[in-house]
C-alpha cells in the first residue's frame, strides 16, 4: 500500500500564501493516484512562547501522534512524507527508524532544508539552535529510501553534503493545481507584452526587501499580503487572493522570479537560496500560462531557458530594454509554451514522474 501523510492544521495556518498551497497540491496529486491518506493531527499551539518543559513535552507529544498514526505501516508499504513536517519534533527520527525496521519504504519530498537555508552565513557562524536543527534534519533524512529534491542544483549540493546520490531524485519544478473554472465575477485576465511585470507572494520587507527597491522605469503589478508601502506611479498594488483564486487575477506581461534585497542582483540569504531552490511562484506564473522573468543564476533558469517560457536577467535594470526589443511574435511563442507547460503543472506531471523514479507505482 502507498501512503502519504497529511498534517491537519488549525485555522491559523490557512493563510493566503504558497506554503500551504504547495503541500495541499502534493496531497491532492498523490490522493488522486490512489495513495492512502494518513491524517496527522497537530497540537495547534505556538511553542515559541512556551517554557522549556512545555516545549520538550510538545516534542514528545508530536512523536507519539506520528507513532500512533504510522504503527500499522509495514513490509511492502511506502510512505510519502513532505519535509520538513509542519509541526517539528526532536524525536521524529525514532518514528522513521521504526517504520524502516518494519520493512516499509520512506520517500521524502523536500520543501526546505535548514542546512541549505542557513549555509549562506557559514556553518561555523550558526548559533546552537540552527546547528541542532540541522543535526535533527540529517538524522531524519537518513531514514529515507528516496529523497525528492527541487532540482539538479539542489541534488548536487546534497551530494556535496554527503547524501547518497542514488537516493536523490530531481522534481525539476513544483506542480500547481488550478480549478477548471474561474470564480464568479472575475473578469477575463489580460497578459500582453507591454503590460506591467507581475510580482506575487509575501510582500513584507522581511521576506521581499527588493519589492521596496524596484526600478522606476518598469511598471509592476503586486499581488500578496503584507505590502508595507504606498503605491507609486509605476507600482500598482492589486491586493491578495487565496491560492486557487490568484491565477485568475494575475494581469501583466511576465511573472518576476526574484529575491533578496536589491533590484540589481539577488543578494543576501534569500537571494542566494534561489541558486538551489524552486520558488513556488514560478509554478504559479507558468501554471497560469504567464511567461517569467528570472534571475540568470537561479536554479530554475536552465528550466526556463530549455522550455522557452521566459527570459533570464542579471539585473532588473535590463527589463525595459529586453521587453522593448522583443517582438510580439516572440512573446506569443513564450506565452504558448507556458500554456503547454501549464497543462502538465495542473495535472501533477512532475510530482508523479518523480514518484515513479522513486519506484512508487
Amino acid at each position: 500500500m502507498n501512503y502519504y501523510t497529511r498534517e491537519i492544521p488549525d485555522e491559523k495556518y490557512l493563510y493566503k500564501t504558497a506554503g500551504v498551497k504547495a503541500r495541499d497540491d502534493i496531497e491532492a496529486i498523490l490522493g488522486g493516484q490512489g495513495y492512502e491518506e494518513l491524517l496527522i493531527p497537530m497540537l495547534g499551539y505556538d511553542r515559541r512562547t512556551a517554557g522549556k518543559v512545555k516545549k520538550v513535552s510538545a516534542h514528545f507529544k508530536v512523536r507519539s501522534v506520528w507513532h500512533e498514526k504510522t504503527k500499522h505501516i509495514g513490509k511492502g508499504d511506502t510512505i510519502f512524507i513532505q519535509y520538513p513536517t509542519i509541526e517539528h519534533s526532536l524525536f521524529l527520527a525514532s518514528v522513521l527508524r521504526d517504520i524502516r525496521k518494519r520493512g516499509a519504504r520512506i520517500v521524502f519530498l523536500i520543501h526546505d532544508l535548514d542546512y541549505l537555508r542557513y549555509a549562506a552565513g557559514g556553518y561555523e557562524n550558526m548559533n546552537k539552535m540552527k546547528k541542532k536543527r540541522i543535526e535533527i534534519e540529517q538524522k531524519a533524512l537518513h531514514f529515507g529510501n528516496r529523497i525528492i529534491v527541487h532540482n539538479k542544483s539542489m541534488l548536487e549540493k546534497m551530494v556535496e553534503l554527503g547524501y547518497d546520490s542514488r537516493k536523490l531524485v530531481s522534481l525539476d519544478i513544483f506542480d500547481y493545481i488550478i480549478p477548471d473554472q474561474a470564480p464568479d465575477g472575475v473578469p477575463e485576465r489580460k497578459n500582453e507584452r507591454t503590460m506591467p511585470v507581475i510580482i506575487a507572494g509575501n510582500l513584507s520587507r522581511l521576506k521581499a526587501s527588493y519589492v521596496y527597491n524596484l526600478p522606476d522605469d518598469v511598471q509592476f503589478n503586486l499581488y500578496g499580503l503584507n505590502y508595507e508601502d504606498s503605491p507609486k506611479d509605476n507600482i500598482f498594488y492589486k491586493g491578495s487572493f487565496m491560492p486557487d483564486e490568484l491565477p485568475f487575477n494575475l494581469n501583466g506581461s511576465f511573472g518576476l522570479v526574484w529575491d533578496g534585497e536589491s533590484a540589481d542582483e539577488c543578494s543576501g540569504a534569500f537571494g542566494n537560496y534561489l541558486r538551489i531552490n524552486n520558488p513556488h511562484k514560478t509554478s504559479l506564473y507558468l501554471a497560469s500560462g504567464i511567461p517569467v522573468i528570472i534571475w540568470k543564476e537561479a536554479a530554475l533558469a536552465d528550466f526556463v531557458k530549455e522550455n522557452n517560457v521566459g527570459i533570464l536577467i542579471g539585473s532588473m535594470r535590463e527589463i525595459p530594454g529586453i521587453i522593448a526589443s522583443m517582438s510580439d511574435e516572440e512573446y506569443q511563442t513564450m506565452k504558448s509554451n507556458a500554456a503547454s507547460l501549464s497543462e502538465k503543472l495542473k495535472k501533477g506531471y512532475f510530482t508523479l514522474t518523480a514518484a515513479k523514479k522513486c519506484g512508487v507505482k
